[in-house]
């Protein structure tokens, strides 16, 4: 986000600089989705006094966001300009109406596609830039003196494991017990009853485990993260660190990686047992299989690789989190609104970044012959 453009939830105002007003059709759209977001009871109001005297070319860029936000039944106003600069931005409102109902009733649907694809390019490379500089704040900056910050990390891993801990015990547990008896009814028929402990173990330690764990911190812990991230980022909290120097990477996002990176796979070692005690306990009491017969029968099917690639897994969905949910949280706009429309994007996107990582996995594991 700029540094220029600022918007004080208080005063309700966004405030713009000269290089927020740049005609490139790709900043003019990411300027667009601001202005949008800063739109308060049918009105948005934007504090030019940073740009000065406007020439033809920024009113002319405001002329057009004025026009799209009258398309959203909004008014834009200008605060701390003549009252001469309003009028003709209004006129120029009226004529750019008047000329786009004539000639372009409605946007094609190739501008449509066209912006997209932009605005999707810009945060592709946005998000290219966050991740360089959070794998520099972890794994460079310890060796130029600069270490971890390892009091963040400590209250992380607190938040986000020993916290979460609970919900994946309880879900785990239910997971385990509906794997069982939806194969105990199959199994049985055949007498094969016993093979309850291969379906949950081996379903539980590859996948199971691994995806319910990553579904779950998204939910819980990647909002939290998008949500506080993208409150500090509205109160300009972030700006403020790089004015004293303390680089947003290394202190804010640093510390919520590594502890999720070492706090997830642990929660999935944790799943993983919590399932295999649902499945025992449809198949040993309620199904009357010996406790010594479902344990060794689990530990004979599963092999090391089974738990190590679940393991290996969790570690890539937890950074596939931490990335996203940081990413979302410090890339605000829009006050309250925006943060809330930035934990849902954190949300939404991290679970399908994990499903979709483990369809490759499983795809890989699959051509590969690897078990």
């Amino acid at each position: 986000m700029n540094q220029l453009s600022r918007l004080s939830e208080q005063s309700g105002i966004l405030r713009l600089g000269r290089a927020d007003l740049a005609a490139e059709e790709k900043s003019f759209i990411r300027l667009r989705e601001r202005v949008f977001g800063a739109v308060v009871a049918g009105k948005v109001r934007i504090d030019v006094r940073d740009v000065g005297a406007l020439d033809t070319t920024e009113l002319a860029v405001l002329a057009r966001l004025a026009a799209d936000a009258e398309s959203r039944h909004a008014r834009l106003e200008l605060v701390g300009v003549p009252r001469e600069v309003q009028a003709a931005l209004d006129a120029s409102l009226h004529a750019l109406v008047s000329q786009e109902d004539g000639a372009h009733p409605t946007e094609s649907v190739l501008e449509r596609l066209g912006e997209e694809t932009l605005m999707v390019a810009a945060d592709w490379e946005g998000m290219g830039t966050f991740v360089a500089r959070a794998a520099s704040a972890i794994f460079v900056d310890p060796l130029v003196g600069k270490p971890w910050s390892w009091r963040g990390i400590i209250e992380q891993m607190d938040l986000i494991g020993v916290r979460g801990a609970p919900l994946v015990i309880f879900i785990s547990l239910l997971v385990g017990i509906v794997l069982a008896l939806n194969g105990a009814r199959e199994l049985s028929q055949f007498g094969a009853a016993i093979y309850i402990a291969n379906l949950v173990g081996v379903t539980m330690t590859r996948e199971m485990g691994p995806l319910m764990t990553a579904i779950l911190v998204a939910g819980r812990s990647g909002s939290a993260i998008a949500a506080e991230l993208g409150t500090m980022t509205v109160a300009e909290e972030i700006d403020a660190m790089r004015v004293m120097a303390l680089e947003p990477h290394r202190f804010l996002v640093a510390p919520r990686l590594i502890a999720l990176v070492i706090m997830v796979p642990c929660l999935t070692v944790i799943s993983d047992l919590m399932g295999i005690a649902g499945g025992y306990l449809v198949a040993v009491p309620a199904m009357g299989l010996g406790s010594q017969n479902y344990l060794r029968q689990t530990a004979q099917m599963l092999y090391i690789n089974d738990i190590l690639n679940g393991l290996f897994k969790s570690a890539v969905y937890a950074s596939l989190i931490g990335l996203i949910s940081c990413y979302e949280g410090m890339n605000v706009s829009g006050g309250a609104q925006g943060v809330g429309a930035a934990t849902t994007r954190a949300v939404v996107s991290s679970i399908i970044a994990a499903i979709a990582a483990d369809a490759v996995f499983t795809l890989f594991f699959y051509v590969t012959g690897v078990s």
